[in-house]
């Protein structure tokens, strides 16, 4: 639920309590007099009779004539007081009531409760006896429609005002709390941000000690987490460029000793060859072997050399060794997939070891495709944006093959093709993104800034 709204709703809840506790005090308050005034109403009565039990004792007054009731009925009964003579014998017992004004009656579901909870606790009972013998029982109490619009009388102001004041209370309380909150807004812009990897992002300073402490961790700990990922990035750089250093060592060695000794054995072969047609014609087959072996692995070594460092990357640049990469995907799909690339902008001029990773992205993702997508077309689109900040590059690669969700056959998200490019795209200072699309499909994306990359 929603900070503010919260907040709103407990305040509201806070002065409802409030209503219900001074509702309950004005209840108790007018049940309270009620009762005192039943208890002064039956005390009377059991008065002016013990008075005329009296006067029948010493013969002024004659037995027949108890209880006299004409006497008690001119008693000024308050409106819906009744007053009754319960006596021990039936002939005996008396009532009367005053009158009320209905036109002003609670509601029936007020009565209904009054009646139910609180009126029957009123009603005043007083045991009248003289000299011993019980000559009955003097109760005095209300009707409950009479009682419950007293009741009601006390209480129906107290709703308006009290509905009027909560109303009230709710709007200031909202208003309040919604300026108070504002900061919030900000703070959770920075979280989402810096969920999104923006680490650039810095909270304002706050009027409230505790809203500005958690700008501050928050600013301290994105200034951190940009040294960390900044020490990440650079350290990620090195490692790769050593790796592409070190591939370019091994290539540059490989190609000038073992592949002219190959080259070399097999020329040699070839002369063997040739004087064993005339002079042992017996060894021609084991030589031919040797030079078929030596062919091989003078191809093999051109794979090996081309895997480690690509020859074209240095002598035709990125663009023309991506599209020769391409290429020869295609002539290995023999048309089952079609391989295509797309570039826009300058990228020429990307320094080695970025032209490197970029080419080494796009093999791990072409390669990828050509074993798991099953795709009938896997396009390749890279790109340089000019922007006033600063250049950057974005590399794609989609296809409409098997997504990473499919259930016959799933695309491999992890691995150490993945973690490779991630590994590159982290020393580029970039964002990586792999996945399955809506519609099916595969796409990888991939975006690095071209400042410090030697534009």
């Amino acid at each position: 639920m929603d900070l503010k709204w919260l907040l709103v709703r407990r305040i509201t809840l806070v002065a409802l309590a409030c209503f219900l506790i001074g509702s309950g005090l004005a209840l108790y308050t007018a049940a309270e007099e009620t009762r005192q005034q039943n208890a002064a109403a039956a005390e009377l009565v059991s008065r002016q009779l013990n008075l005329q039990l009296s006067r029948i004792d010493r013969s002024t007054d004659i037995s027949t004539r108890f209880p006299d009731w004409d006497v008690i009925s001119t008693f000024a009964l308050q409106p819906g007081q009744c007053v009754e003579f319960r006596g021990s014998e039936s002939w005996r017992s008396r009532s009367s009531c005053a009158g009320f004004d209905n036109s002003k009656d609670a509601p029936q579901w007020f009565i209904a409760f009054f009646s139910a909870f609180i009126n029957d606790r009123l009603i005043a009972e007083i045991p009248l006896s003289y000299r011993g013998a019980n000559q009955g029982l003097v109760i005095a109490g209300f009707d409950p429609s009479a009682t419950a619009g007293r009741a009601w009388a006390t209480v129906a102001p107290l709703l308006g005002l009290s509905a009027l004041l909560i109303s009230a209370l709710c709007f200031v309380s909202y208003l309040v709390v919604d300026r108070a909150l504002l900061p919030t807004v900000d703070i959770l812009e920075g979280l989402n941000r810096l969920a999104r990897g923006d680490l650039t992002y810095r909270l304002p300073t706050f009027r409230l000690t505790e809203l500005n402490r958690i700008s501050e961790v928050f600013n301290a700990v994105s200034e951190e987490l940009k040294k960390a990922d900044a020490e990440r990035a650079d350290l990620a750089r090195r490692l790769v460029d050593m790796q592409e250093h070190e591939r370019r060592h091994l290539a540059r060695e490989l190609h000038d000793d073992i592949a002219q000794k190959l080259a070399a054995l097999n020329a040699l072969a070839a002369c063997i060859r040739r004087s064993a047609l005339t002079n042992a014609p017996h060894i021609v087959d084991e030589v031919r072997e040797l030079e078929k072996m030596a062919s091989g692995s003078m191809i093999s070594l051109r794979r090996t050399l081309t895997y480690l460092r690509p020859q074209e990357i240095d002598d035709l640049g990125l663009l023309q060794s991506l599209k020769a990469m391409v290429e020869r995907h295609n002539q290995e799909a023999r048309g089952q997939t079609i391989f295509t690339i797309e570039v826009t902008g300058d990228i020429e001029q990307l320094r080695s070891e970025t032209s490197a990773h970029v080419y080494r992205i796009v093999q791990e993702a072409l390669t990828n495709a050509a074993k798991h997508a099953h795709a009938r077309h896997v396009h390749v689109s890279l790109t340089r944006e000019s922007s006033m900040n600063e250049p950057r590059i974005n590399l794609s690669v989609v296809d409409d093959g098997l997504g990473a969700s499919s259930t016959s056959v799933l695309r491999p998200l992890t691995g150490s093709g993945l973690i490779g490019m991630r590994e590159r795209v982290a020393a580029l200072s970039g964002k990586f993104a792999a996945g399955g699309l809506p519609k099916g499909g595969f796409a990888l994306q991939v975006e690095f800034p071209v400042v410090g990359q030697g534009a």
